[in-house]
Formats: structure tokens, C-alpha cells, sequence
């Protein structure tokens, strides 16, 4: 609303000024010159082309332009390439010695072979992988002594155990008292300390049946009961000191009977004397258990399990990053081209030594790139995806098109004089030369800030600026100029685009010619 507003106000301005202007053109200024005769230099509205361009200077660069250099220093063995070779993403373009290299990697696969082997000794006979290495004796013994621990951390009385103990005992037992009664005869005073033996023996019996009842597991509920825990816990005290009692009668015994048996010489008694022993043992071990002595010899033996996995895990570990750093620094002495390109530099060649600094460099020319400048004053001549006509030095017979790619944000010093710098890509359908164009090669450039066909055109002498960016002309009607305002597009330095309020064949005033 506000612009149409403004749009009437300024007709209104304009219609004023146009009928001030003739006024004083009619009233003013031609009754004062009839002495001189003036006359109106006129010209007629007419259709045609005009381009607005700018002129500047280019010359060929690289669309893409990488040096390239070996990672660490060495001699160069071999360099695959010279300039102007056309190369692709992953050729070889430069080789060092890599004799060490090769060394340092056949090392490191001995030291991770080492470090497989400190886990798994069968890796050495086996086609094992990597993998299956790690998975190594180490880990074996580390399972088998968990297993153990874990074992006897939740021993349970086996009945089973206890069963088969007890009959083992028995049988031992029968064994002796056979060999026993075979030197009955031998003397009276056996007689005597095999029933004490009995007795005792008997006596452990009924202590061991009464500890088996007291220390039941299907009883460890009286414990949650205050009336029943007291005297479940004074039972099991009790079949303890018990069974500690009888066992220590039987071993007394034992030691008078062996002394009554030794004194006949009874050879047949003491021959299975270390059976009796050896199943009395193991009776007493299927009953009681595990001692806290096995228990924590089992923890240490896992203890160093672990370490010991732990310790052939960070070997191979460690192993097998010198090796992966080593097979890196092999890699890095063969130089490849990381891109598709032409080879536009070799500053080295086999023999010489060379460091970490480029020698080898590659350009992408598949694309024609111009650097341009541009005066400053042509700065709103110049933008991103303008028309660009392009004539080589070199080729002074071809024109080749393009479009502006880029515009730097800052001015340039080129020679002393500000300019603006840009990019031109050319067109590939311009160019149909089957080289490709150096870099370096010059060109005159004409950027098109714009272009006009077919348009109405009227001298610029013919325009008067009203305000900036508002025209207006005086049109020849019936022999009398009148102000007309006009809508004005491109203005070169000769021409002007007439958008709006002519036609063509109109006569617009383009001056007085002084005819004095």
C-alpha cells in the first residue's frame, strides 16, 4: 500500500515538474533564444541488442591441485611418473627403498607369533587363526582352576561319597580284622586291644551317626526358631567335641593294638594297616569337606590363572600393534595418486634421498578453471553464474563461453590497482580441442552483466534522471518535446533499455544543437 502511495506521489511530482519543464521550455527558454533559431536534435525509439560486459584478464588454472609427498624420509627407489602423465586414483607414482620396512615387519609377525605362543603351545602345530590363539591354554588353565574353586566354595556331603567312603572303610576294616584274627593265636594280649579297637571304632561310628544328624541340613531351620536354635546349636557342639573324642580313642587304639600286634609279630595286621588308615581318611573327608587351606590354594591358583591370561593377552596385544604400525610404514613407502589427474610436477628422481616435503604434483584439467580480475568499478558487472566470453591468446580465432563460478568476498592488489578476483569454469561443449588447455595460458575475458534482445532502444543522451534509477524523456508531439517518465532496464555507454512508456518509431529530444 505504502509503495503504491509513494508510486502516485511521484507521478504527481513528475506530471508537475513535466508541465514546469515545458513551461519553461515554451515560456522561458525558447522565447530566449529566437534570436539563435535552436533546433532539437532528435532520435527515433528502435529495436535492437544490447550487452552490458566487463573486461578483464584471465589465465588457466587447475580446477584441483594437490602436492604430494612421502610421509617419513628415505631413497627413493623408483618414481613411476613424468609430467604430463594422465594418472587415476590409486597408481603408484613414486616408491622408496623399503628394505628396512620389510624387516621391521617380518620382526614384528615373529614377536606376535612369540605372544601367541606364550598362551597356546599348540599354536605351533596347529593352523590356528588369530582369533583362535587368543583363545589360548592360558584361558583354558584359567576355566579349569575357576572350576575347581567354584567347586569346592559349594561342596555339599555327597551321599553317594559318604556311601561308597564308608563301604571302602568296611571292607578295610573286614581286611584287617581278618589279618587281626590270623594273630589271635600269636598271643592273648591281642585279644584285649582289638576289642578296645572295636570299641572305638564302634564308638566313632555312633559319633560320626550322631554328628550326621545333628549337623543334617533339613535341620537348619530349627536355627530360625529361638526355642530350637539353642539346642540345636548345644547338639552339634556337643556331636563335634564327640566325634573329635572318638576319633582320638580310636587313634589310641589303634597305636595299643599295632604296639599288642607288633609284639607277636603281626606281619598280617600291619600290611593293611595303611589301607584301614587310608579309608578312615577318606571317609572323613567325603563328611567333612573341603579345609579353608584347599580353599585358598584354589583362589591363588586362579589368581595366577588370571595374571597369567592377562599377561599373554597384553603380549599379543602389544605384539600385534607393532605389527599393524609396522605394515603402516611399509604401506607408506609406496606413494599413490590419491586422485584422478594429470602430473604437472616431478622435482626428484630415483637415487636421492627426500624428505617429508612434496615433489610430486597432480592437477585435475578435465575441467577448464580461469583465475580473472576485474577492475573495481566493474564490481556490479560481475556475479555468480554470469556469462563469460572467453578469447585465448594462444587461439585468437576461437571463442570459448563460460560462467562466473565464484567471486571473491575481497578485493585484490594486482600491479598496484584494486581488482576483482574471480573464477570462470568453462563450458565443456566450447571447447573441442583434444588437448587439454595449460595451465598458465592467458586470455583476454568479457563478463556479460547483461543482455538484452529485441529491445527498445533510445540514445542515453536522450534520458534525464529524475531521481536515482528514475527516468524520464522528452517525446516529440505534434513538433513540442514532453516529459514522459520511463521505465529504464540495461544502459550501456551509448544505449539505453526502454522497459516501459515508449514505443517504437517514438521521436525522444536528445539535445539542442546550437546553430550560431
Amino acid at each position: 500500500m505504502l509503495r503504491k502511495k509513494s508510486f502516485w506521489i511521484i507521478l504527481i511530482v513528475l506530471i508537475i515538474a513535466g508541465g514546469g519543464g515545458y513551461y519553461y521550455y515554451d515560456s522561458v527558454y525558447l522565447p530566449s533564444q529566437v534570436t539563435e533559431e535552436p533546433a532539437i536534435q532528435t532520435a527515433r525509439v528502435r529495436t535492437g541488442d544490447i550487452i552490458v560486459s566487463a573486461s578483464g584478464a584471465g589465465t588457466v588454472i587447475a580446477a584441483t591441485e594437490i602436492d604430494l609427498g612421502f610421509r617419513t624420509g628415505g631413497t627413493l627407489a623408483e618414481v613411476a611418473v613424468q609430467v604430463g602423465d594422465k594418472v587415476q586414483a590409486g597408481d603408484v607414482l613414486a616408491q622408496l627403498d623399503d628394505t628396512d620396512a620389510r624387516k621391521a615387519v617380518a620382526l614384528a609377525e615373529i614377536q606376535v607369533a612369540q605372544a601367541a605362543l606364550q598362551g597356546n603351545p599348540d599354536a605351533l602345530t596347529e593352523e590356528l587363526s588369530t582369533s583362535e590363539i587368543v583363545l589360548s591354554q592360558a584361558e583354558i588353565n584359567l576355566i579349569s582352576a575357576q572350576a575347581k574353586l567354584d567347586e569346592l566354595l559349594n561342596w555339599q556331603p555327597d551321599a553317594d561319597a559318604i556311601a561308597l567312603a564308608e563301604a571302602n572303610l568296611a571292607a578295610a576294616q573286614a581286611n584287617y580284622d581278618t589279618a587281626v584274627n590270623k594273630d589271635a593265636a600269636a598271643g592273648n594280649s591281642v585279644t584285649s586291644s582289638r576289642v578296645n579297637l572295636e570299641q572305638a571304632q564302634t564308638a566313632l561310628a555312633d559319633a560320626q551317626a550322631a554328628y550326621n544328624v545333628a549337623f543334617d541340613p533339613g535341620r537348619d531351620w530349627e536355627l530360625n526358631d529361638p526355642r530350637r536354635a539353642t539346642a540345636l546349636e548345644n547338639e552339634r557342639a556337643a556331636a563335634i567335641r564327640n566325634l573329635d573324642k572318638a576319633q582320638g580313642a580310636l587313634e589310641i587304639a589303634q597305636a595299643n593294638y599295632y604296639l599288642a600286634a607288633g609284639n607277636v609279630n603281626n606281619d598280617s595286621a600291619i600290611s593293611v594297616q595303611a589301607s584301614l588308615v587310608n579309608a578312615e581318611q577318606a571317609l572323613a573327608k567325603a563328611q567333612t569337606g573341603p579345609t579353608e587351606a584347599e580353599i585358598e590354594a584354589a583362589r591363588l591358583t586362579v589368581q595366577q590363572s588370571q595374571i597369567g591370561l592377562a599377561q599373554a593377552k597384553l603380549s599379543l596385544t602389544q605384539a600385534q600393534i607393532n605389527l599393524d604400525a609396522a605394515q603402516t610404514a611399509l604401506a607408506q613407502t609406496t606413494l599413490v595418486a590419491p586422485v584422478d589427474g594429470v602430473v604437472v610436477a616431478v622435482n626428484a628422481q630415483a637415487g636421492e634421498s627426500v624428505g617429508t616435503t612434496s615433489f610430486i604434483t597432480i592437477a585435475d584439467l578435465t575441467q577448464p578453471l580461469l583465475e580473472v580480475y576485474l577492475d573495481e568499478t566493474d564490481l556490479d558487472k560481475i556475479g555468480l553464474d554470469y556469462e563469460v566470453e572467453v578469447v585465448f591468446d594462444a587461439l585468437p580465432d576461437d571463442i570459448f563461453v563460460g560462467h562466473v563460478a565464484q567471486v571473491d568476498p575481497m578485493l585484490k592488489i594486482v600491479d598496484g590497482v584494486t581488482a576483482v578476483r574471480g573464477l570462470v569454469l568453462l563450458d565443456p561443449e566450447s571447447f573441442n580441442k583434444p588437448q587439454t588447455l595449460p595451465v598458465g595460458m592467458n586470455a583476454a575475458v568479457e563478463v556479460i552483466g547483461g543482455r538484452a534482445e529485441d529491445a527498445l532502444l533510445v540514445p542515453v543522451e536522450a534520458l534525464r534522471e529524475l531521481a536515482p534509477g528514475s527516468y524520464a524523456v522528452f517525446v516529440m508531439e505534434n513538433d513540442e518535446p514532453t516529459l514522459r517518465v520511463v521505465e529504464v532496464g540495461l544502459i550501456d555507454f551509448t544505449s539505453a533499455e526502454i522497459i516501459s512508456g515508449l514505443e517504437r518509431g517514438d521521436v525522444v529530444s536528445t539535445g539542442v544543437v546550437d546553430t550560431e
